[in-house]
């Protein structure tokens, strides 16, 4: 598990665009990027989760803070092609915006019906917080 999540961060290094620092010579931003490696349920596909997205999505769009980016990873070339169906990718600005996001969205209860739902499709064994550092445009 660990090294489709590595290759599946080292992907999303490259699809990610972040602010730069005006100072040419500071470091890059980072921003947190959080990781789901999930198996689909029985019958469940990814078609059930782009479903699952479109409601997600709007919901997200009337959060107080929706300040966040996702993506679905599915692998196509990875070392163990069984240990995962799908990537769910999650980045945020910063550690701050997260928790924020987070606290917001398991905390309601229109969000945890939504988050209920998520659960009928997926199943996740890995769960992984990374902070990506931009190092080239």
């Amino acid at each position: 598990m660990k090294n489709i999540a590595l290759l599946v961060a080292l992907a999303f290094l490259a699809s990610l665009p972040m602010a730069a620092s005006a100072d040419d010579h500071a470091p890059a931003s980072t921003s947190a990027v959080e990781l789901w490696v999930c198996k689909y349920k029985d019958g469940k596909s990814i078609e059930d989760l782009r479903a699952w997205y479109k409601d997600f999505n709007v919901l997200s769009d009337n959060m107080a803070n929706g300040n966040f980016r996702s993506w679905l990873w599915t692998p196509y070339f990875v070392s163990d092609l069984d240990s995962a169906d799908v990537v769910v990718a999650t980045a945020f600005p910063n550690l701050e915006s997260m928790g924020q996001s987070m606290m917001e969205f398991f905390g309601g209860e229109d969000t945890g019906a939504l988050f209920a739902r998520y659960e009928t499709i997926v199943d996740c064994d890995g769960r992984e917080l990374w902070m990506v550092e931009q190092t080239r445009d």
